[in-house]
This record gives structure tokens, sequence and C-alpha cells, in this order.
């Protein structure tokens, strides 16, 4: 079948993206297939990919004139007593798309000649100025025969980011008529991305997976959506929530880096190490997150992350070990929906024991905070603040405060996880109780007369200079005894509580500070006068915070606490400017304590 095919080139720009799942390389790069109706343009079917095809007519040599319909594009015919010369051929070009390259490996001919004319034709490129033949062909002097050619192709071939033109030249040395034709062009070789218009994404290859308690070592594949002709590196570390398990208690992992070798979307992995323990309890999770692609702008990572569910393999030997965020689920009327129920939970010890004998503590895990009570001791067991502990007892509610009371009291020792208080802007609520939250911005006292100093608890109203009212419950048994009324605006930590005695227990919520240091005077008056001139500047900060101070504090030393009262740096004021590097500690709110033979002042920051 012959198909009209005009002098003018044509062009079909045939881009196709890589799929999500796509590798860097593909087994056959294009197959061109022409099909159409004689008279017509051809119709040009080519394969989804990153690449270009050009097309070009047939070019005559001097005094070769076609024949009648002659000026096809698969079949061309010589005038009788005219002779076909390196003159005569017919071009195609390929190129990739902006941002890929390609290697050709060979090119395959489906090619035919009919009549007795025409013997030889040959195929050269502009990678060599056209003044190589890379095949030779023989036609034999049979009518319609087909002949399938494979060229392979040398190594000019093998990276190439601008077109190639191939010539498919038709001639011998007879002056009789014939035709030959070439029915379909195929290319063979890989493609690769360049760093293109598409940005290659790293995702996680499942949302997904559910392992048992003994499974050991699991890997979690992370995938690149495309190729990049850089290595991409990304960061794989827990996320925010990180999920209800607990390391190194139920896992071990700490973040790795994953790395994507150039020219390739190959599946890297990261390994998670299960902890096969003796508890039984329910399924717990771990939440892992993609983050910091390197280098930059050769990636995005997907925000999508990667939970991993761990299904308990122990007998149950008694209650299930619980999520503090399953136990202080509440019904319609207050109460939570397991009151009375026997249950375990396993957490970090928060506050200061207000109760002479027996305990009332709180404790946090990373789903949230519940009340710790017993009337009596528990054996000889002693609570502190960050004490990691596995307790059991009755879930109950005491005046809207969700609590355990607490039989049985397993000591995990010192706590390897801390929580940072998280700030508070409005009134307070459910979702506060038995949290460590921080007031965000200072308070001052109310009624200063509420303030008792005794050893007893009692409450004292604070509000915010934007007029919001908290009740702040001094704790018995802590170091307020004694203590003055504060007299100028403080800046309040604390442990979320409340006391209401009527269902459905909305109302009556307070903020409990553990200790005196939980008030943070803003300027208190009877620190010293180089405080006067103490500032900290960017407040909240993310990485450099900047400690003024006047020539009086020069030389004092500097102290960073956490939330627990740990001091995690010091450092000497030895200039009026002294900078402090807070980019490795963890978001939350931090002290700054300065110590001079005057005395010592205390400021507040927030860590972003």
């Amino acid at each position: 079948m012959q198909h009209s095919y005009t002098s003018r080139w044509r062009r079909l720009a045939l881009v196709a993206t890589l799929g999500l799942f796509g590798t860097a390389a593909h087994a056959q790069l294009a197959t061109y297939s022409f099909t159409g109706a004689a008279g017509s343009e051809p119709t040009v079917a080519v394969d989804a990919q990153p690449i270009n095809a050009t097309f070009g007519p047939m070019s005559r040599g001097a005094g070769v004139t076609p024949s009648a319909g002659a000026n096809t594009f698969s079949a061309i015919d010589w005038t009788t007593g005219t002779t076909p010369d390196a003159t005569d051929y017919f071009s195609f070009s390929v190129q990739p798309a902006t941002g890929f390259q390609m290697r050709l490996d060979s090119i395959l001919l489906d090619e035919r000649r009919s009549g007795t004319g025409i013997r030889d034709w040959v195929v050269r490129s502009s990678a060599d100025n056209f003044t190589a033949n890379l095949i030779t062909v023989n036609v034999p002097d049979d009518t319609d025969t087909r002949t399938n050619k494979k060229i392979v192709l040398p190594a000019i071939f093998a990276s190439l980011l601008t077109p190639v033109e191939f010539r498919i030249y038709g001639y011998n040395a007879e002056a009789t008529t014939g035709s030959w034709r070439v029915d379909n062009v195929k290319t063979y070789g890989l493609i690769s991305q360049t760093g293109g218009t598409t940005t290659p994404v790293a995702s996680f290859a499942a949302a997904s997976a559910t392992v048992n308690e003994n499974a050991g070592t699991i890997q979690v594949p992370v995938r690149l959506s495309a190729v990049s002709a850089q290595a991409v590196t990304v960061e794989v570390a827990i996320a925010t929530p990180a999920g209800t398990a607990t390391s190194p208690a139920d896992y071990t992992y700490t973040t790795q880096t994953v790395t994507f070798p150039a020219n390739t979307t190959a599946p890297q992995n990261v390994n998670v190490t299960i902890v096969d323990d003796a508890v039984a309890e329910a399924s717990e999770t771990i939440i892992l997150k993609l983050q910091n692609p390197l280098p930059a702008g050769s990636a995005t990572v997907d925000a999508g992350t990667y939970t991993i569910t761990i299904t308990d393999n122990d007998t149950p030997t008694g209650p299930t070990v619980s999520t503090v965020a399953a136990l202080t689920v509440n019904d319609a009327a207050g109460v939570p929906t397991q009151n009375t129920q026997t249950v375990s939970a396993r957490g970090t010890v928060y506050g200061t024991n207000q109760r002479t004998a027996g305990y009332q503590f709180t404790l946090i895990d990373n789903t949230g905070g519940i009340g710790l009570f017993a009337s009596a001791n528990i054996g000889t067991t002693v609570l502190a603040e960050g004490d990691s502990v596995l307790v059991t007892g009755t879930l109950g509610q005491f005046n809207g405060l969700s609590q355990i009371t607490m039989t049985s009291i397993t000591s995990l020792g010192r706590a390897r996880r801390t929580y940072l208080p998280r700030a508070v802007v409005a009134a307070l609520s459910e979702n506060d109780e038995s949290e460590l939250i921080a007031i965000a911005t200072p308070v001052t006292l109310v009624t200063p007369t509420q303030w008792t100093g005794a050893a007893t608890a009692y409450n004292v109203d604070v509000q915010t200079a934007t007029g919001t009212v908290y009740q702040m419950r001094i704790p018995a048994n802590s170091d307020f005894a004694g203590k003055p009324a504060p007299t100028t605006p403080f800046l309040l930590t604390g442990i979320g509580s409340q006391f209401d005695a009527t269902t459905p227990f909305t109302e009556g919520y307070q903020i409990i500070p553990r200790r005196y240091s939980d008030l943070s005077f803003v300027q208190r008056a009877a620190e010293p006068t180089f405080a006067k001139a103490v500032a900290l500047y960017p407040n909240p900060v993310a990485n450099q915070l900047t400690l003024r101070v006047d020539g009086a504090g020069r030389g004092a030393q500097v102290e960073i606490m956490n939330a627990l009262g740990q001091v995690v740096s010091r450092t000497v004021a030895t200039t009026e400017l002294t900078s402090l590097n807070v980019a490795s500690l963890k978001a939350g709110v931090y002290a700054v304590r300065l110590t001079t033979a005057e005395g010592s002042a205390t400021r507040r920051f927030v860590k972003q």
C-alpha cells in the first residue's frame, strides 16, 4: 500500500511522563508504524515514550524524475532510463524530549522491493555526517521480496541529548524501473531522565503493613516516581504523632537515609526492629514519614506516612495494656466508656505526689494523659516524676477527672522519653485534662488574697492581659508552702486538671503547677538589678537565640532548662550579647536561668 507524503517536513511531538511505578529503562524505546490510505498523510503511531519523532520526504538527485504517484512515503518509483544515486534518500529523526536522554541500541527496518531495479540500499546517520554506511543491503531480484534488517548501532549512539537523523538511500547502477518501500521502522534502546520538567517524588511503596511482634527486623520500601540524573537521598523518620508503640520497649529505630542512585527508581529499604516482649497488650502502631530530600531541588517527598501495626503474640495473663487515649473516651454523661473496668496502661509519671500516704500523680504516654490514684502505698514503690511505669487498676473518674485507681505498679526504670508542654492560648477544656501545658502569655493574680502560702492545696485565679481567666490549683506537699504571692506577671506551666461535681463534667478545669519554678516571672521584685536588662529574642525561636544583658550581667552563668527542670546546656555570658544555639532542642517551652553573685533571674522561651 502506498501512502502520500508531502515534501514539507512533519513533526510529531510525542511526550509521555514516566509512570508512578516507572523504571529508569525501557527495553523498547519506540516503535513507528505507518498506516493510511493512498494519497493521504501517513498515520504514525509511536509507543508512549519521552521522545520526539520527525519524518522527512524523499530527496531526489539531479535528473531523477519520479513517475506519477511515485512521491510517496513508503514506495518510490524511478522512471526508466534514470539512475537513482546517493542523493536519493528518505529520512527520519529521533530526539529525546526536554529533560531526557536516550541510548539507541539498534534499528529494525521492514523493507521490500518490486520490479527489476533498485537492488541496493544503505542507511547512514547524522552522527558521522552521513559518511559511513551503517548497513548495506542487496535486495534479491525477486518481485515483492520482504526483508527485515536489524542495524546494530555503534557506541556513538549511547547517550543522545540532541536529534539524530537517519537516511535510507536506494540506488544502484542499473537504469531500470523499480520500487522500494519501508513498511516499519523500529528503534530499540533506553531512556533516562536528566532533570526535566518532572521532579521525582519520593514516597512509601505502600501506606501500611501489619507484622507480628516476633517479626524481628522488617523492611520498609521507599520508591522514587521518576529517575534523576543525580543520586537522591531521603530521610525516613518517626512521624508526629509517632503511633502508639514506644521505643525501645516495642521497637528500635532511629532516622535512616535511603539513597536512590542516578538514573534508577529501584525501591530502597529501611530497617525497623520489632521487640518481642512478654507483655500482653493491644496492637500498637509505628508511624514513619519522609523528609529532607537532597540535593535541594532534586526531588520532593510525599506527605503520606507509613503505619506499621504490631500484633501482640503474648498470652494475656491480666488486663490488656491500653493507650491513654483509649481509656479517656467519655460517654454523653462525661464518664469514661470503660468506667469500673480493670485496665492497664504504660507511660511516664508527671507531677508531684499530692498525698502523704498513697499516690496522686499523672500518667502521660504519646496519646494523652490520665490521673493516677491510690489511697495507700503499693508495696514499697516510690514514684517520682520521670519514672516509666506499667500500672493496673480500676478506671473511673473523680469530679470529672478520669483516673486509674491503682492496684499494682510495675517500675520500668527512668523514662527514655519526656514530653514538652503544649502551649495553650484559650480557655481550658477536656482536651487539656492531665496534659502537660503552658499558658502561652504571662498571667497575673486576679485576687492576691487567694494566695495563702499554706502547705495544703488551694485555688488561685489568674488572668492574661486579654482577660482570659484560669484557675490555678496550688498542690499540697510541694515547695509552694511559705512562698509569697506573686506581684508581677509570670508564665505558667502545669498539668491540666478538673474539679466538677456535676454531669456532664464540662466545667471546673484547672492548671496545677508542679513546683514553684513552673512560675516563670517576667520581672520578679526580688530579682537582682541586672535582671531588668535581661532580654531573649527572637521568641519563639527556631535555631539561634540571643541573650542580652547589661554590664552587671556579664560573667553570669547561663543555663537552659527543660520542662522537667533538667539543665540541657550551660555557658557564660561574656559579653552583652550572647548567642545560644537551640537548634537541636525539641519543640516546647524552656527556661534560661542566669546566675551571678547577686542572685539569679529566669526567662522563658518557646522552641519551635
